[in-house]
């Protein structure tokens, strides 16, 4: 039973900054049937691993989702994906000294 309740996290892409000093990584979540799964949104500094379990998400939206990246300097980032049904668990302004807007 260790694999009861565990999630699978599916990397779908990372978007490096101007610099490329940080990564914005989106991720696919799936937890089995009883939780809808998720695409989320993190960033890390380059030379840091991603860890599901540590990194922070910034975003998180319900089912599979493509979203869109667009860094516009080192500390702003715009973030997009196909608007309609979409539920929003989570979607913060900031990730540290990041400006996030979306569209």
């Amino acid at each position: 039973m260790s694999g009861f309740g565990a999630c699978r996290v599916v990397r779908q892409k990372a978007y490096a900054s101007p610099s490329g000093s940080k990564l914005v990584v989106v991720v696919w979540k799936e937890c089995g049937a009883t939780v809808p799964d998720s695409t989320q949104a993190s960033i890390v500094t380059r030379g840091q691993t991603f860890s599901p379990e540590s990194t922070p998400t910034f975003l998180s939206v319900r089912e599979h989702q493509d979203v869109l990246v667009a860094w516009s300097s080192e500390q702003a980032v715009r973030i997009g994906f196909i608007p309609g049904t979409v539920q929003i668990y989570k979607r913060d302004q900031r990730a540290g000294d990041v400006v996030i807007s979306y569209d």
